[in-house]
């Protein structure tokens, strides 16, 4: 396991990144806050994703707080479209297990959108679904 960074985002996020056999690992840590919030956190990870040429990334949500409403999932899933987050393979964990339904409707709607992303409220579930696949 080799750490690569970590960045502080203005809007409360902390992002832990460390390769990891086949996939990018990031920790995100913090407090939740708005949409906007949300969608700078992914934007930054996206960067991350280009400058280190991965195609698999595994995100660890251990963000406090509630995720953001359905509609406000809707937004930034959209948004995210034309990001380089849109090709590649994403295993969301969330830790929380009562924001797991939140999570699953953004990953309905990431899914109609042609991402390849799924949740999961189990660590060991993303990593496993994350190394079978392209």
């Amino acid at each position: 396991m080799k750490p690569h960074a970590k960045t502080e985002d203005p809007a409360g996020f902390d992002l832990r990144y460390e390769s990891r056999p086949g996939f990018l690992f990031v920790e995100v840590t913090g407090t939740r806050s708005t949409p906007d919030a949300a969608l700078a956190a992914l934007h930054q990870l996206a960067a991350e994703c280009v400058r280190l040429r991965v195609r698999k990334v595994l995100i660890a949500d251990h963000a406090s707080g509630r995720p953001n409403q359905p509609p406000d999932m809707v937004r930034t899933v959209r948004a995210l479209q034309d990001s380089p987050l849109a090709k590649l393979r994403v295993a969301y964990y969330v830790r929380s297990v009562e924001n797991v339904p939140f999570l699953q409707h953004a990953e309905l709607e990431a899914l109609d959108f042609g991402f390849d992303l799924r949740v999961f409220a189990n660590l060991r579930d993303a990593e496993i679904w994350l190394s079978h696949g392209p």
